[in-house]
């Protein structure tokens, strides 16, 4: 149950970034969270925190690339993430979204390694009527599929981050 959670605490964050929503800011991060960015994360150059769901995500630059490392309240390291290109993708991933998903274009592709399940990737997909993310793993195996319509250009309940 807390790997699907965390699944899609990850797939909160890649549309929560995506869709440039009004996620938390300046937020007071807890000590064991930030020991544990520190301490997996010697060499990087820090930016900034956002809090999503039970789950802080610390996005940062390390050898020159954009990344974001997840932890539990409690500091729990539980993966890394970045956005990447299609050329990135491994041919079966690939050969599943051409062949299942012809419709779609392809609007934003996420690589996650947590430490439970491995490396999985999630596609942002969209046509005129919908947008789809989809969860696959190395091998082009669906996991995970979020389906909702689009409305005045903008996919219905993705309002996910709520200041309060």
């Amino acid at each position: 149950m807390k790997k699907i959670v965390f699944a899609v605490t990850v797939l909160v964050y890649c549309l929560l970034t995506a869709m440039t929503s009004n996620a938390q800011q300046g937020i007071d991060i807890p000590q064991p969270v930030k020991a544990s960015f520190v301490n997996n994360f010697k060499n990087s150059e820090f930016e900034r925190w956002v809090k999503v769901k039970d789950a802080y995500v610390a996005t940062f630059k390390e050898d020159n690339m954009w990344r974001d490392a997840y932890f539990t309240e409690d500091g729990e390291y539980k993966g890394i993430g970045k956005f990447i290109t299609a050329n990135l993708l491994p041919v079966f991933v690939q050969r599943t979204l051409n062949e299942n998903y012809a419709g779609y274009e392809v609007f934003e592709l996420y690589q996650y390694e947590c430490m439970e399940n491995g490396l999985c990737y999630y596609a942002v997909l969209k046509n005129d009527k919908h947008q789809l993310i989809v969860q696959l793993n190395p091998y082009g195996d669906i996991s995970f599929t979020r389906k909702s319509k689009i409305k005045d250009g903008k996919p219905a309940g993705t309002d996910i981050a709520v200041n309060k």
